[in-house]
């Protein structure tokens, strides 16, 4: 009797060893796993934060790119030297990836001290079909776009061979000015038609766009922050109905970003003098559209 009760006790003390170990490797599982499980969701995070930083600066320079996507990371209190930036060869696609070893606690019981997380993320740039924060002067898509030079667009009277001012967010020199200052707050669209803006526009013009060189005083069409307002979004057109040489509507053909160097205003009409820039901002892409140097960029994992 008492070597069976021997026996028992040392059958129980081996199912509780095996029980320990099982409880062991469930507590790892469910608190090593959901520990390494938020630490890959935050590095997902970083290198998306990341990619997208990066990909406002393309397809212009690369070194942009880097810098500002490092940037990001550095903002989310990560080191840089843990991640992978890359571009493919006509630099209209940033790839950034990352690899991190997380030391484990419950795992370290079974023979497991650390393991690795990763996460990649890329964003496409493409032709921008779609856009918010559009100036209300447009230009029309037989116009010369060469990018970095000086450029006159002249805003009067939507005449035919003129640069246009657009009746946005409603007809009115008002409302016209509003949208200049902060940038038309409704998205435009590749063939949206809209109206044109007719009467004395030189005094709103000057004053809205003074209002954003000040904004933004000191930067030039190569060195500039990404969210410098003298950077403006402006519709490309072709006119859809004509009245007299006079355009009174118009189909957006696509987009164009334009850095403004300065005004000047006279008794009826302005003059922006500025340049055509290559630039990336939010908004739908296809790579099919009439590209006029404004693109938008799409995430992917």
């Amino acid at each position: 009797m008492n070597r069976l009760i021997k026996e028992e006790k040392g059958a129980v003390m081996i199912i509780m060893a095996l029980l320990m170990i099982v409880f062991l490797g469930i507590t790892a599982l469910v608190i090593d796993g959901g520990m390494l499980y938020m630490e890959k969701q935050k590095l997902q995070d970083i290198t998306d934060a990341a990619a997208l930083a990066g990909a406002q600066e393309l397809p212009t320079s690369t070194d942009q790119a880097t810098a500002q996507a490092n940037q990001a990371i550095v903002l989310n209190e990560t080191n840089p030297i843990l991640f992978n930036i890359n571009f493919n060869e006509n630099n209209h696609r940033i790839t950034v990836t990352a690899e991190k070893s997380i030391d484990l606690f419950f795992a370290k019981a079974l023979g497991f001290n650390e393991a690795k997380v990763d996460a990649a993320s890329n964003v496409e740039i493409g032709t921008l079909i779609s856009g918010r924060g559009a100036v209300p002067v447009g230009i029309e898509y037989t116009s010369q776009i060469a990018f970095g030079d000086i450029k006159y667009l002249k805003v009067e009277d939507a005449t035919v061979g003129n640069f246009g001012a657009l009746a946005l967010a409603g007809p009115g020199a008002k409302l016209y000015e509003e949208d200049f200052k902060n940038g038309y707050e409704n998205e435009l669209r590749v063939n949206q038609i809209i109206d044109t803006q007719t009467g004395n526009l030189a005094g709103p013009t000057s004053r809205a766009v003074n209002f954003r060189i000040a904004a933004c005083p000191t930067s030039t069409y190569l060195n500039h922050p990404v969210d410098c307002p003298r950077i403006v979004l402006v519709p490309v057109f072709e006119p859809v109905v004509t009245q007299q040489n006079q355009v009174k509507q118009v189909k957006i053909v696509g987009f164009a970003n334009f850095f403004i160097e300065n005004v000047s205003s006279g008794s009826q009409s302005a003059v922006i003098v500025g340049r055509f820039i290559e630039a990336a901002d939010s908004g739908e892409i296809d790579s099919g559209s009439l590209n006029f140097g404004a693109y938008g960029y799409k995430l992917t994992r």
